[in-house]
């Protein structure tokens, strides 16, 4: 694991800086940052992404396509309205998972680099309600954290005063059709990271929560850190980075029965 944490220390610290600007650093959604890579390293909070050589921006309302063909000069080449409220952006096997306040959205990244919508998906029945709505996901499912609470930059909720504070899963083996099949009580879910069929989930005060998701109908918790905040994740094949209002820890799960602490570095903004 030693070259596993020496590799990514410049990483590291490049995903502090993305994670802290996509909670607090900035009240215009434009300014925050998120991938770093060709296929993405990032939050759950992420606003963009980076798919081989094209760029999705999301902000409050649209999803933008940039072409880095010329790294130096990228250059727009489409614009969809999606929704209101779109929150964060993931990516996995050329699919798009958009989230927003109401609902989750999925597009298909075309050949020529342009996404398709494939579904939206509506979280409640009332278009007053929403939450803030954090989405990992694979090729089966797609892990969805909903919190009516607060989010670190605004308040989530709306007038109906309706609290939802769930992990949701979803079933997208048909990505046109994704059909709700499990809800798990949480106490204000925030970030949320996939590797494999091991779960991470942010709840906040509750801290880093643990999940093995091999039955997406009957998950079972490995491990709750619950001696911190935690407010977003990212997974890098065996070392997991926690962001937390004023530390962020890096833990190794290389060995699931045997979770470590590797470090925890305060940071002020």
């Amino acid at each position: 694991m030693q070259s596993i944490y020496n590799s990514v220390r410049n990483l590291f610290t490049v995903c502090i800086l993305i994670t802290l600007l996509a909670f607090s650093c900035s009240q215009d959604s434009n300014d925050s940052l998120a991938e770093v890579s060709d296929n993405g390293v990032g939050g759950s909070y992420a606003r963009f992404i980076i798919v081989n050589n094209f760029m999705y921006i999301v902000d409050e309302s649209s999803i933008k396509t940039f072409d880095l063909a010329d790294e130096t000069k990228p250059v727009q080449v489409d614009e969809q309205i999606v929704g209101e409220r779109i929150e964060s952006i993931f990516h996995f096997a050329n699919r798009l998972f958009v989230g927003s306040g109401a609902g989750l959205f999925i597009y298909n990244i075309q050949s020529n680099g342009l996404p398709f919508q494939l579904s939206a998906t509506n979280y409640f029945e009332s278009f007053e309600t929403f939450s803030c709505d954090p989405v990992a996901a694979d090729s089966t499912h797609a892990y969805v954290t909903l919190n009516t609470l607060s989010r670190v930059d605004r308040p989530c909720g709306g007038i109906d005063n309706i609290q939802t504070n769930e992990l949701r899963v979803y079933d997208v083996v048909d990505l046109t059709n994704p059909q709700l099949i499990a809800q798990y009580p949480l106490e204000a879910p925030k970030g949320v990271g996939l590797d494999g069929k091991t779960l991470f989930v942010c709840d906040d005060a509750a801290g880093l929560k643990i999940y093995d998701v091999n039955d997406p109908l009957n998950i079972q918790l490995i491990r709750n850190f619950d001696n911190f905040t935690a407010f977003d994740v990212i997974p890098l094949d065996g070392l997991l980075l926690v962001v937390g209002p004023e530390n962020v820890f890096q833990f190794d799960y290389t060995d699931l029965d045997d979770i470590k602490l590797v470090s925890q570095i305060a940071y002020g903004i």
